[in-house]
């Protein structure tokens, strides 16, 4: 299924229309790098006229009512003392909390009931509910029951995949597809996916998620080749994000001159740092933690590569990032990894789990500098190519939310 063609001249006519988005995951403050691929969709459907209000749980650094790039947030706390909250903390993700903690466990009851109380409480005056995930979707689905205003759910990742697997994921992933206006996922694997369990192709859409091309961009100049070859991964310390294969190819002696800067944190870091010191790789990696966009796109422009070897993914924004800032891909071949870049042009893919195929990979683009170049270029001129930005994925939202609300004004 294709993108919905949109046209510019559109903007004018759109109806002034409120939104209430409910996620589990979104920036707390200024910086904060937790979902900002949502803050930043938001932030360019705003500016088509939207008014916008987001509700979220708490990740454990603010409760309450405030205001984010013009955008209200609303974030609950579900747990008594709030110190103890578990579910939504950063690092990873709701599945993974559960997985490695019983009090997160616990929590998903108290934390959806409070999601419900504080949606009903805030959804007066909205037109649509927009929804990110399916924790979020099973809200957006019993506010639709109680008040009959339109469900937009994007399906995102792990939720997809996970519904696909259990069963009691792909009930819940039915029924929120059901009570849903529009299902718009951020992969044609997640489409597929969706489709395949019964969800209407009617109701499918497949917009374009974009990249901030004002903050990612190539250098002015490319990259001096030295003897110390600069390797970025940017993601969550877990599992499913592949970093312990990484590692491991690394310590293989045709990678020496390989330096891996990190960004991002998570419940796999103190297992990863002795693993790195158990290769005597400590002096080749950087361990910089969640860093501001800002900060992430400085660091691409003066890498060499960017890794992505993960399990599961959707559509990593991580990727299209690299490729504005001109850096060439290594990455997994998983979610909607292969529909992002052109496999030998912009991209090296390899099979998920096979540190051979990674490694053969890593000493292809770090044996031949020109061979970066090249790639770093050809992906950066594929991006400008396909017109990917936020802006064009808020004018397909647009497109969207436009139709909903001239729907329910008829």
């Amino acid at each position: 299924m294709k993108s919905s063609a949109v046209d510019s001249s559109h903007d004018h006519r759109t109806p002034r229309a409120r939104i209430l988005v409910l996620t589990t995951s979104y920036p707390s403050e200024d910086g904060d790098p937790t979902g900002v691929f949502i803050a930043h969709l938001l932030g360019a459907i705003k500016r088509r006229g939207y008014v916008i209000k987001v509700v979220a749980p708490s990740d454990g650094t603010f409760h309450g009512r405030r205001e984010l790039d013009g955008i209200e947030t609303v974030r609950f706390g579900y747990f008594r003392p709030r110190s103890l909250e578990r579910l939504t903390r950063p690092g990873g993700g709701i599945p993974e909390n559960m997985a490695r903690s019983l009090l997160a466990r616990v929590q998903v009851l108290p934390m959806m009931a409070m999601f419900v109380w504080v949606c009903l409480s805030e959804i007066r005056g909205s037109d649509i509910i927009y929804a990110n995930w399916l924790g979020a979707g099973i809200i957006g689905a019993i506010a639709n029951f109680f008040t009959r205003k339109p469900l937009v759910v994007s399906f995102r990742g792990d939720d997809g995949y996970l519904a696909r697997e259990r069963f009691l994921w792909r009930i819940l992933t039915k029924w929120v597809a059901r009570r849903s206006s529009i299902v718009a996922p951020v992969s044609g694997d997640l489409l597929h996916i969706l489709l395949d369990l019964g969800v209407p192709e009617g109701k499918c859409r497949l917009p374009r998620f974009g990249v901030d091309t004002q903050l990612f961009y190539p250098p002015a100049e490319p990259r001096k080749a030295g003897e110390e070859v600069k390797l970025l991964f940017v993601g969550s310390l877990i599992g499913r994000k592949g970093i312990r294969d990484l590692l491991l190819t690394l310590a293989h002696p045709s990678l020496e001159m390989v330096h891996l800067t990190v960004v991002g944190d998570g419940m796999d870091k103190p297992e990863l740092l002795e693993m790195s010191r158990r290769s005597d790789m400590e002096e080749r990696i950087e361990w910089r933690g969640f860093l501001p966009p800002a900060e992430v796109a400085r660091l691409m422009r003066i890498s060499d590569a960017l890794c992505l070897p993960s399990y599961m993914e959707g559509r990593p924004n991580v990727v299209n990032e690299a490729m504005a800032s001109g850096l060439p891909v290594v990455a997994a071949r998983v979610g909607g990894i292969p529909d992002m870049v052109i496999e030998g042009e912009t991209a090296f893919l390899f099979t998920p789990g096979n540190v051979t195929e990674l490694l053969g990979c890593l000493v292809t683009l770090v044996s031949d500098p020109q061979l970066r170049i090249r790639m770093g270029r050809a992906g950066h001129e594929f991006l400008v190519r396909s017109g990917v930005s936020w802006d064009t994925t808020a004018e397909e939202f647009d497109v969207l939310f436009s139709g909903l609300v001239t729907d329910t004004r008829k």
